[in-house]
């Protein structure tokens, strides 16, 4: 009996009600009266902590503040993670390796690394042409020669294969402003460069000559297989000397800088064959 009577005044207890009352200070009459027990401030207190979970557990899924919480990203985002990583690395060291290069290139065009094949020609516009005919017995080696070879038809479709395998490049880049006209004496083109821009062989060959022109700019001339002479005019220095051997794309000089009047002079770009003009632009795409 004493059990069931504790019970009873525990429940009664929790279940019996305060009343809350706001009175008026002047009159002392009730503005406003709340009615709570001890068992509705449990439930409403429950209630607000289930509330209060709810709200932050969808703050959590739905927001990237689950980011943030120890544990929650799976293994492949942290392998994802660790590849971008790597990947930013590898770019960084690419630029880093482009930029030395750009670097190193502006110096060269810039004239602050001194090229080793550079070398001056002065003494070249001093040759006088006797100097350049050829001897005695390399005449007669020439007759000698064209006289055996002359009925010789053998040697004609191998002539021709040769010329079809030959295969020229761009010696420069620019815009041809004069085209090949043997009537006006146009042996060659002129193609209008930026200045101080690199002249290329457009095959390779050995160089024959160097010299320098009326105009004060220099020229530079190369002896290619199947009796191909190409001829580069209006350069302003020149990389190689008579007699050196040259490759196809290779440097072998550069163009005009530019003059007081802010141009250039275009380069003149002369192909011979077998002692004839012909055009440089059925041979080279421009």
């Amino acid at each position: 009996m004493a059990k069931k009577t504790r019970g009873k005044t525990f429940w009664q207890h929790i279940r019996f009600k305060y009343k809350l009352s706001i009175l008026n200070e002047k009159t002392l009459e009730e503005a406003w009266a709340f009615r709570l027990s001890l068992l509705s401030a449990i439930w409403a207190g429950l209630a607000l902590f289930a509330v209060a979970v709810f709200l932050v557990s969808t703050l959590i899924v739905y927001t990237p503040i689950k980011n943030f919480l120890p544990g929650y990203l799976d293994v492949n985002a942290r392998k994802d993670i660790i590849n971008n990583a790597l990947k930013i690395d590898s770019l960084e060291n690419l630029i880093q390796t482009q930029e030395k290069y750009l670097t190193s290139v502006k110096s060269v065009l810039k004239g602050d690394i001194k090229l080793d094949s550079i070398s001056t020609i002065d003494s070249l516009a001093n040759i006088k042409p006797e100097e350049l005919k050829a001897s005695e017995g390399e005449l007669n080696f020439r007759k000698e020669y064209e006289e055996e070879e002359k009925f010789n038809l053998s040697i004609q479709p191998k002539q021709i294969n040769r010329m079809e395998s030959v295969a020229f490049i761009r010696p420069v880049k620019g815009v041809i402003t004069k085209k090949f006209n043997p009537a006006q004496k146009q042996f060659g083109i002129s193609v209008t460069t930026p200045p101080n821009s690199p002249v290329m062989a457009a095959l390779e060959g050995d160089v024959i000559l160097c010299g320098r022109l009326e105009n004060g700019t220099e020229f530079i001339q190369i002896l290619h297989p199947e009796g191909y002479v190409s001829i580069y005019k209006n350069c302003s220095r020149i990389l190689k000397n008579p007699g050196e051997s040259v490759r196809t794309g290779e440097a072998i000089a550069t163009t005009a800088p530019l003059s007081g009047n802010k141009t250039a002079l275009p380069v003149v770009i002369e192909l011979w064959h077998n002692g004839k003009p012909v055009n440089p632009t059925q041979y080279i795409v421009f």
